[in-house]
């Protein structure tokens, strides 16, 4: 029999073993570390030696596959205990939220754009609510706070994702970038050319973090 032919057999048999939502989900991280774009219900099909229609015994579209992945990715935060310091805890809630975008950069764009992406965002949500009212801070200077550790999260790796996805050393482009500019006109820029060379790094995270929740204490304190 045909290779084509073999293979085809082979995909009906797993559809008809009934694969797991679990498998299918590991397949789809996997397709979609590749880039997001590549994520097709077809492809995790083929990541697995499956029909496509087997997946669709658990997840009718790929929206609600996606929501599935978002959902098991932020199932990895290591939401921190608490401590009779809640500043110090919302420091771990940011660090450990960070981390697992780190690992899982495929998730951040569609975390923006799907709404629900199920029930371990609520749990997120209330840790860091709960840190929060530790610290007397509630109701609508919550929920700014809380956005305001997100937007620094997410919006860190769109700061540095560009950087990033360059092919040649991005910290020697940009130190050669700095070099030509004018001394006379750029005083200050290039008195710190050394830290502008790799902004976004895990250094200037933590300052950026520290200022924030100081920021946030401060307001409790008020």
């Amino acid at each position: 029999m045909p290779e084509n032919g073999s293979s085809d057999q082979q995909r009906q048999r797993r559809m008809r073993s009934s694969v797991t939502s679990e498998e299918i989900l590991r397949a789809a991280e996997h397709v979609a570390r590749d880039g997001f774009d590549a994520l097709t219900m077809r492809a995790v099909a083929s990541q697995m030696g499956a029909s496509p229609m087997a997946l669709y015994r658990y997840f009718r579209t790929k929206e609600e596959l996606v929501d599935a992945m978002l959902d098991r990715v932020l199932g990895r935060v290591e939401l921190p205990l608490p401590t009779e310091d809640w500043a110090s805890d919302l420091t771990a809630f940011a660090v450990a939220h960070k981390a697992v975008l780190s690992d899982h950069t495929w998730a951040i764009v569609p975390l923006f754009t799907h709404s629900n992406p199920g029930v371990n965002a609520t749990i997120i949500g209330e840790t860091a609510l709960e840190i929060l009212a530790r610290g007397r801070i509630t109701g609508t200077k919550s929920v700014a706070s809380f956005c305001a550790i997100l937007a620094l999260n997410y919006g860190w790796f769109a700061f540095s994702a560009a950087r990033d996805a360059t092919t040649v050393d991005p910290e020697a482009t940009l130190s050669g970038a700095l070099a030509l500019l004018p001394a006379h006109r750029f005083p200050r820029t290039l008195a710190i050319a050394g830290e502008l060379s790799h902004y976004g790094g895990d250094t200037h995270y933590a300052l950026a973090l520290r200022d924030l929740v100081a920021g946030i204490e401060i307001r409790a304190e008020g």
